[in-house]
């Protein structure tokens, strides 16, 4: 993410994450990558729900082809999920991304079909360049 912020910057895009939890739990989260400044807490998922982003069946937590594939691919990268720090109730909360204009309207989304199923951000920034 950090080596695409200048091209973000270029376009006028400001990125933001949606994380489920309160304040402090967020600020624990994002603060060791650097980001939380651009957390935004959504205790409620609220923010998820007005989006129209789905819940995941547990069940397919480990069947899932897609989500196992992406698992390697983080774990491989350096990442795992936290499920001490994870409420299963979040861990079933779909992903999403959008893009948002100055006006607040909606104008580019992603739904995830999986918890790890989110668009790289070299696609999110080639939306941005067509649409804003």
């Amino acid at each position: 993410m950090r080596e695409l912020d200048s091209e973000f910057d270029k376009l006028g895009v400001e990125v933001r994450f949606v994380v489920i939890g309160d304040a402090k739990k967020v600020a624990a989260f994002c603060s060791p990558y650097g980001m939380a400044d651009r957390c935004i807490p959504d205790p409620n998922k609220a923010t998820f729900k007005s989006m129209g982003f789905g819940d995941y069946n547990l069940l397919k937590l480990f069947s899932d082809k897609a989500l196992l594939a992406r698992r390697r691919e983080n774990k491989k990268a350096g990442f795992s999920q936290n499920w001490g720090a994870t409420r299963i109730q979040d861990g079933a909360q779909l992903p999403g991304a959008a893009l948002i204009d100055r006006e607040g309207r909606i104008v580019w989304k992603y739904a995830g079909v999986h918890p790890g199923d989110l668009p790289n951000m070299r696609d999110m920034l080639e939306q941005a360049r067509t649409i804003l």
